[in-house]
């Protein structure tokens, strides 16, 4: 069995409501074991039978339309995966000392030349960001409630704050 982390995108906000709960459930009707989640944003980390991402990410998909009615996008990563995201982070400093304002996008797919143009816009904010893979770290200063930044990415993508994406690498390497 592998390990991977599951994200999923725009749940328990406007209505869409996914208990984690249940999310567990679902999992685990998948054939998926160890299903754990870390706080009520959507956050799954879970071991399957090695496989694709893309594959594990549609079954998810399907299970969450099943079970909670509504769909969800997933983003799925493998144990090397997200090693590599905390290893290549370009804001070890924000990370260190500002953690809830440091982001990271995880992109559904590969960027696409939209997506690099987008990201290649010129900004006067205080925001910066760098893609690296399929990730674009985000340092907020001020926070992303008052941020003015709006990023015109084609790729769907989901965000986790540092706190989030290292409480994740902690939950993953717990044995089940």
């Amino acid at each position: 069995m592998t390990r991977y982390v599951g994200l999923l995108r725009a749940v328990n906000v406007g209505g869409r409501k996914v208990t984690m709960a249940e999310l567990k459930v679902a999992a685990t009707k998948l054939g998926y074991e160890n299903a754990r989640t870390l706080v009520a944003s959507g956050n799954l980390v879970f071991d399957a039978k090695k496989a694709a991402p893309a594959k594990l990410e549609s079954a998810l998909e399907g299970a969450i339309e099943k079970t909670f009615g509504l769909f969800s996008d997933v983003m799925v990563r493998d144990p090397a995966e997200w090693a590599a995201i905390l290893k290549a982070n370009p804001f070890p400093k924000k990370a260190k000392d500002d953690p809830a304002h440091l982001v990271v996008n995880f992109l559904a797919g590969p960027p696409t030349a939209d997506d690099k143009a987008a990201l290649a816009v010129k900004w006067d904010g205080p925001e910066t960001w760098k893609l690296v893979g399929s990730e674009v770290f985000i340092c907020y200063p001020a926070g992303m409630g008052p941020s003015k930044l709006k990023l015109k990415l084609k790729t769907r993508a989901t965000g986790r704050n540092w706190n989030v994406v290292t409480a994740l690498a902690k939950l993953a390497a717990e044995s089940g």
